[in-house]
């Protein structure tokens, strides 16, 4: 689970516990990094690589317990990545949501909740914003272009000016859910557009904390 330019999916840090069971002895450990393909753990001596096990752990104090079969994937300094085998759909979008939000929340531009309609060039569905920063957007989307693409955005800020026009880059992409998109030509003057959205809106509430 290194961190590798257009991954799948998007990874946090993580503190929390996991348990299972390995050689007829029931393990509990912590796991440091989550992503919604899997998590890694802190552990001296792990399983071996390609080892499967069936892991329990509940990412944050509001949510619930997740069990799902993993696999060892590699060994670490301190420990291994597990990756998920049989995660159920709603567990994972449950991982996605949670990583969104935290990743949202630590941004180095304060964002804003946006509700409109987003257009791109070669993209006919409909897509609309989540929230927005000077930084970028993140756009809900069935349609998702692998990480590192450009394209091309038309969106209305709901400031009554006119439509914003720039170009961005796809950073990552949430099956089911969406895309984040950072600006790469945004002029000066719409920048300040957004600052002075952004400034307007109250901020936007902060992730639960970990277990």
């Amino acid at each position: 689970m290194e961190d590798q330019p257009g991954r799948k999916y998007p990874r946090i840090a993580a503190n929390f516990p996991v348990e299972f069971t390995f050689d007829g002895k029931k393990v509990r450990t912590r796991s440091t990094t989550l992503g919604g393909g899997g998590l890694y753990i802190k552990m001296p001596a792990p399983p071996p690589m390609g080892t499967e096990l069936v892991v329990r752990f509940r990412p944050a104090r509001h949510l619930g317990f997740i069990e799902t079969k993993v696999r060892v994937v590699y060994h670490g300094k301190d420990g291994a990545a597990l990756e998920f085998l049989a995660i159920g759909p709603e567990e994972q979008r449950t991982i996605l949501r949670l990583i969104h939000n935290k990743t949202g929340n630590r941004r180095e531009h304060p964002r804003a909740k946006l509700a409109t309609q987003v257009e791109w060039e070669g993209l006919s569905s409909l897509a609309l914003s989540r929230d927005v920063s000077v930084g970028g957007m993140f756009i809900e989307t069935k349609e998702q272009p692998p990480a590192g693409t450009t394209i091309n955005l038309r969106f209305h800020l709901g400031d009554g000016g006119d439509v914003v026009v720039t170009t961005g880059e796809v950073n990552y992409a949430i099956a089911r859910m969406g895309i984040g998109v950072r600006f790469i030509e945004l002029e000066p003057s719409e920048r300040e557009r957004v600052e002075r959205y952004i400034a307007a809106q109250p901020p936007p509430p902060g992730p639960a904390s970990e277990d």
